[in-house]
């Protein structure tokens, strides 16, 4: 997509963000963190050009919208608007902001700025590869401390990364409404977190990736959600032209590919540390596999 369609019927959810970051009040690094995220967040609903162009994904949208206890050491966001000047623009955009949230979310003694923004694959060429992504790297430091000159000098020790991808398909956002920042940002819905997870699994084969986490994300909407035929139908035609955007020809017999289950099964116990009481893959591999079959699919998508 090259510019927001405002075309988009999109709910409005409230989303207790202190909450979430309470939560981690035990564990003071991931309390910091959360704190952070949360002044990046309320930034970018503050910034005009950003708040409507950036659509939250991956383990934050799971954690605010949809509560998923899975910790995420980053912020995943879509684009849609082009790449041009986006990397350039982006410290300009976010850095005069991040007191102003910071002050009216509280947390006045912590400081926040972009360190390095990375263009990948390469920075060469960046605008003509088809899909490119923006590496941003927000620096903290609280006020008074040694770790404030650091900040200063680019090289803080405690940084957020945002990772922002362009040219995503994007068929269906939510605005999540961050109370007490007064505020607001756009994250994906349940049928465009399911079916972009679905894709980057299909994918894994082709990309050499590991996708352990979609897994884990799918059964846990499946476990909080009873899945109707209108949501079946939204999640496989949102699948369909997200794979069809990647070159992909999705069918019904695609997930039972051994390597998607291969690739998707390396490295799950090491999701303990993201989760308390991690079930076993078997069981939410199971549970993702019978919903993804149980799509709607037309004849010439089945398996014979």
């Amino acid at each position: 997509m090259s510019e927001p369609d405002e075309t988009i019927d999109y709910d409005i959810v409230n989303v207790d963000v202190r909450a979430w970051v309470d939560a981690a009040r035990a564990d003071p690094t991931q309390h910091r963190d959360r704190q952070v995220a949360e002044i990046v967040l309320a930034a970018i609903g503050l910034a005009p050009n950003l708040k409507n162009t950036l659509i939250l994904k991956g383990g934050a949208a799971m954690a605010l919208a949809f509560k998923s206890n899975r910790q995420t050491s980053d912020i995943d966001f879509t684009s849609t608007v082009e790449p041009h000047g986006f990397a350039e623009n982006i410290r300009a955009e976010l850095d005069p902001l991040f007191p102003r949230a910071a002050i009216q979310l509280g947390h006045l003694d912590l400081i926040c700025r972009v360190q390095t923004v990375k263009k990948f694959p390469k920075p060469l060429n960046f605008e003509g590869h088809a899909f490119p992504a923006l590496l941003v790297r927000i620096g903290s430091a609280k006020r008074g401390t040694k770790e404030e000159q650091k900040l200063a000098d680019g090289i803080a020790s405690r940084v957020l990364d945002i990772e922002i991808s362009f040219r995503d398909q994007v068929y269906a956002y939510q605005e999540l409404n961050l109370i007490g920042a007064g505020v607001a940002v756009r994250a994906f819905t349940m049928h465009e977190l399911i079916a972009e997870k679905m894709r980057a699994l299909l994918q894994q084969p082709i990309r050499k990736r590991y996708r352990r986490q979609d897994v884990y994300d799918i059964a846990y909407l499946i476990d909080d959600h009873d899945f109707s035929g209108a949501d079946k139908a939204a999640i496989l035609a949102t699948l369909i032209e997200k794979c069809r955007s990647r070159g992909i020809e999705a069918k019904q017999e695609s997930v039972d590919d051994p390597e998607i289950k291969r690739r998707a099964a390396a490295d799950w116990d090491t999701m303990a540390l993201e989760v308390r009481d991690l079930p076993p893959f078997e069981e939410r591999f199971t549970l993702m596999r019978d919903l993804y079959v149980s799509l709607p699919w037309d004849d010439s998508q089945k398996a014979p």
